[in-house]
């Protein structure tokens, strides 16, 4: 069993040993249920469980009927964590040079499960960009219909993808601001699309078990954008819910690729607590 870390303030460092020692050989972890989550979900907004096998989001449903039909499992209580599809950084750097090796582990640590090489332009019919270094017009090239990817541009500055969408919602020219959700799906969607990935935008059964598991924090769904309607917080709306980004940004207590367990502060708060 692992437990949730403590109060949100408590915002610890990541260091070698917290992420990639632990699962050097690159194996997949044993089934493994969370349980009290709220996953990002269009296809099943109200499941408070995700059962995680073979690599794969296996099941997600109810808690109880998760601790039913997936007992057996390894449990990871996540009690009012949210559960979304993991950052891309689909321009790690500012040319066509790959992305610093020494960075992958404070990736993985801020959110991140891709990083792609090569700066901010129109790759494979997807307009990239580093909302925090550069100016856009969203709104505009959304309603022409142009894919957006998000990144950082290597800059360290923009190392924090939540300030990616911060840039493009609530901090870019009023007239020009999207919906944190159109700025969430560029910033993760966006840059699988440019990697030639299809991804639904939302976690669902049957996809790879690549996720990020975030500390418990406000969620919203209301956009600052003048120009973007908010969206009903009603579950059968199936509007999934995010961090309410105005309160700072949420902690990453979990990264998973493929179900290999890449970022973890959740088993060092287990151990804390079983020595405590």
């Amino acid at each position: 069993m692992s437990f949730l870390p403590g109060e949100r303030e408590r915002l610890g460092t990541v260091s070698q040993n917290d992420t990639f020692e632990n699962t050097a050989a690159g194996q997949v972890a044993p089934p493994t249920l969370y349980t009290g989550i709220v996953l990002y979900s269009a296809k099943d907004p109200e499941a408070s469980a995700m059962l995680v096998a073979d690599g794969l989001i296996a099941w997600t449903g109810p808690e109880d009927t998760g601790r039913l039909l997936h007992g057996d499992a390894l449990t990871v209580d996540a009690t009012g964590c949210l559960v979304t599809p993991g950052f891309v950084d689909a321009a790690a750097t500012a040319d066509d040079g790959a992305p610093d090796p020494a960075d992958e582990t404070g990736a993985a640590a801020r959110g991140i499960v891709l990083r792609l090489p090569g700066p901010t332009e129109v790759r494979d019919g997807v307009r990239v960009i580093a909302p925090v270094t550069e100016t856009a017009d969203y709104l505009d090239l959304l309603a022409e219909g142009t894919p957006l990817a998000f990144g950082s541009g290597g800059a360290p500055e923009a190392a924090d993808p939540w300030d990616w969408v911060r840039a493009a919602a609530r901090t870019s020219a009023a007239e020009q601001r999207i919906s944190d959700r159109a700025a969430f799906l560029a910033a993760t969607r966006g840059g699988q699309r440019v990697a030639g990935n299809r991804h639904p935008g939302s976690l669902q059964t049957g996809l790879p078990a690549t996720f990020v598991l975030w500390e418990p924090w406000d969620l919203t769904v209301q956009s600052k954008a003048e120009r973007v309607d908010s969206w009903s917080t009603d579950p059968r709306s199936r509007t999934p819910l995010l961090p309410d980004l105005d309160q700072g940004t949420p902690r990453v207590l979990r990264t998973v690729v493929e179900g290999r367990i890449l970022h973890d502060l959740l088993e060092d708060e287990s151990r804390g607590q079983a020595e405590a």
